[in-house]
């Protein structure tokens, strides 16, 4: 196989820029990477022509591939889990604030997230405390907004679905065939406008699986403000 070369050719007005790798394989194949590079992979023999040709027709998918990983949550941060480091919770920052005491709790008070623990040396403890509270938290305020949507909604035409809470490196969400809906914890992390993003554009997978034409146009139904929201979830940090 040889190695990667640049390209790029004009579309619709715009450069798409890809990386062309020969092989010895019979078809032309296409991915995009999660760093949004379009790869290239294609017979030794196929001409100029051919793949320009087969990058203008995909070209739609590409841009959608593209958009979705621009939807990928951050890289997390490292975290110390010692007091005054800042925690994210609905779009706000709170600072940390470990006290010692018998009772094992965290609650919100004012700006601050308060961990109560025997120890509070043992960031491991503290990790694990928090981690419950925001999984707990998610999972509460994830099925309010779900129902909220789908009671709200006329173009959704789906039951409440059940929803599961999960660490997920590169997903806000996902949706299985069976029409189970999984939400990455951090999800609640995010402002409120950017969960119920997350939320609509999982719904409208029950009723249309892939990222088509039709996708698209019945998330606008749900969420006319959705590319708003989608812009600002791929800047906000958690």
């Amino acid at each position: 196989m040889s190695p990667l070369e640049v390209r790029s050719i004009e579309v619709h007005g715009r450069l798409l820029a890809f990386q062309l790798r020969r092989s010895g394989r019979r078809t032309l194949g296409i991915s995009v990477e999660p760093d949004r590079r379009v790869v290239v992979t294609a017979p030794a023999d196929a001409s100029e022509e051919r793949i320009a040709t087969t990058l203008r027709r995909r070209v739609g998918w590409i841009r959608r591939q593209q958009r979705a990983f621009e939807e990928m949550p951050p890289p997390p941060l490292p975290r110390q889990w010692v007091s005054g480091e800042t925690h994210r919770y609905l779009g706000r920052q709170y600072r940390l604030k470990l006290r010692p005491g018998v009772e094992r709790s965290v609650r919100l008070v004012g700006r601050y997230f308060v961990v109560m623990l025997s120890d509070v040396a043992d960031r491991t403890a503290v990790e694990r405390l928090m981690d419950a509270w925001y999984r707990e938290h998610a999972a509460a305020l994830l099925a309010e907004r779900v129902a909220r949507l789908v009671a709200s909604s006329t173009w959704l035409d789906v039951a409440v679905p059940p929803i599961t809470v999960r660490s997920m490196r590169q997903r806000w969400g996902s949706t299985t065939r069976r029409g189970r809906v999984y939400f990455n914890v951090d999800v609640v992390k995010l402002p409120l406008p950017c969960i119920d993003y997350v939320v609509a554009h999982e719904l409208v997978h029950l009723n249309i699986a892939n990222h088509g034409p039709a996708y698209w146009r019945m998330l606008g139904r749900v969420m006319p403000d959705w590319e708003k929201w989608r812009e600002r979830l791929g800047r906000v940090e958690v």
